[in-house]
């Protein structure tokens, strides 16, 4: 409790109401202060979850999105072999 005035020995009423307001904006005060700074340290800490969680499967996704282009590169050209083979020519089709 800082108190900016000297204290009378004789205190009123009013006296302490206005030490007991002075002490809550205080409280109230540190209060925000360490709300704020939770919010913050737990969102850097979220940040920071997602950052090592991507990194870390990095090699995976990767391995997944060169394992889809390879399948699609393969499904083109069994698609490819097959419109040859039916004589349907639905590709060159579709291209028009």
């Amino acid at each position: 409790m800082k108190n900016q005035r000297k204290i009378r020995p004789n205190l009123t009423n009013y006296d302490v109401i206005e030490i007991l307001q002075q002490e809550l904006r205080e409280a109230e005060k540190r209060i925000v202060q360490r709300t704020i700074i939770a919010m913050l340290a737990a969102l850097f800490a979220l940040g920071l979850f997602i950052f090592v969680f991507v990194s870390s499967h990095e090699a995976t996704i990767k391995n997944y999105a060169a394992e889809a282009m390879k399948k699609a590169f393969e499904t083109e050209r069994v698609i490819h072999i097959i419109d040859e083979a039916a004589g349907t020519n639905f590709l060159e089709k579709s291209k028009e």
